[in-house]
C-alpha cells in the first residue's frame, strides 16, 4: 500500500466537487516572513474549466485571519474520506460569496491545483522510535531561516532525540530537563535525523507544547508546516512517509517478540 500518490486531474475534480457539497474544511498554511500562520476555511464553489475554486475568509474559534493578498502562495491540505490531501495554491482575487440572494460571505477565490499529493491515515499516526534507535534532533526558534544564526550561539539550538513521529509532526525527547520558554504555535527550525541513513532533513515545524514521555521525561511537540509549498516538499513527505513505515514495522517486531518472552 503505497503511503503517498499524485492525483490525477480528474480524482481532485471528483474531491472538491465532494469538497463543496459537503462544505469541507480545508486548512489554509501562510507564511509571513519567518514564521508560519495558519487558519481554516471552507469549500464554497470550484470551477475545473474556469481553473479556480472558492474557499470562505471568516474567522474561526475568535482567531484573527491572517492576511492574504492576491499572488500570494499558501498551503492547503484536505481531510477526503481515509486520506489527507495536500497541494499548493496561489491567491488569486477576494470578494463575497453570495450563498443566496440576500445573503453574502468573505471569500477567496484560489488557483486550481497543477498538483495534489495524497497521504493515506497510517502515514499520520504516531508511530514510536525503538529505544535503541538514537535519532538526533536540533530545534532553535525563528525556522529553517534562522539557522545560521542560531548556531551562532549554541544556548539558542535545543538538542533533543526523537522519540515518535508520523508525516505531521514528531516528539522530541529533550536531553536537558530545561524548558526551551518558546510559545505555542511559534516557528522552530527542525533538524531531523531519520532510520534511513541518509542526511538530515531540514523543516519548518510548530511548537505544540512541552509534554512528557512514557517516562516521565520532558518532551517536545512539534508539527510540521510548509511542506506544501517547499520545492523539495514532496521528496520530504515522501521520506517521512517511508520512516513511519518503517518504524511501524519494527514496533510490530518488537510487539510481538515481547509478547512470546511474557506468554507463560
Amino acid at each position: 500500500m503505497k503511503p503517498r500518490r499524485l492525483l490525477a486531474q480528474r480524482d481532485t475534480a471528483d474531491i472538491f466537487d465532494h469538497a463543496v457539497q459537503e462544505r469541507a474544511l480545508a486548512v489554509l498554511t501562510v507564511q509571513d516572513g519567518t514564521a508560519w500562520q495558519t487558519f481554516k476555511s471552507r469549500f464554497l464553489e470550484r470551477d475545473p474549466h474556469g481553473r479556480f475554486f472558492v474557499l470562505d475568509y471568516q474567522p474561526a474559534d475568535d482567531q484573527p485571519l491572517p492576511k492574504v493578498i492576491p499572488g500570494q502562495y499558501l498551503g492547503v491540505s484536505l481531510r477526503h474520506k481515509s486520506r489527507k490531501l495536500l497541494f499548493a495554491t496561489v491567491v488569486e482575487a477576494k470578494g463575497r460569496f453570495h450563498l443566496d440572494a440576500e445573503h453574502t460571505i468573505p471569500a477567496i477565490r484560489y488557483r486550481w491545483p497543477d498538483s495534489v499529493t495524497e497521504l493515506q491515515r497510517r502515514a499520520y499516526y504516531r508511530t514510536p522510535v525503538p529505544q535503541d534507535m538514537n535519532l538526533l534532533v536540533h530545534m532553535w526558534a525563528g525556522g529553517v531561516g534562522a539557522r545560521v544564526q542560531a548556531q551562532s550561539d549554541t544556548l539558542q539550538v535545543v538538542p533533543g532525540r526523537l522519540g515518535d513521529l508520523s508525516c505531521g509532526g514528531a516528539l522530541v525527547r529533550l536531553l536537558h530537563n530545561t524548558s526551551p520558554g518558546w510559545s505555542e504555535q511559534q516557528t522552530l527550525g527542525v533538524e531531523l535525523q531519520l532510520p534511513d541513513g541518509r542526511p538530515p532533513i531540514l523543516v519548518d515545524a510548530h511548537f505544540r507544547g512541552i509534554r512528557m514521555d512514557e517516562g516521565g521525561q520532558p518532551a517536545a511537540a512539534i508539527q510540521f508546516v510548509g511542506l506544501e509549498l517547499a520545492v523539495d516538499g514532496r521528496f520530504v513527505l515522501q521520506r517521512l512517509a517511508n520512516c513511519v513505515q518503517r518504524l511501524h514495522r519494527l514496533s510490530l517486531v518488537a510487539g510481538s517478540e515481547h509478547q512470546q518472552h511474557t506468554d507463560p
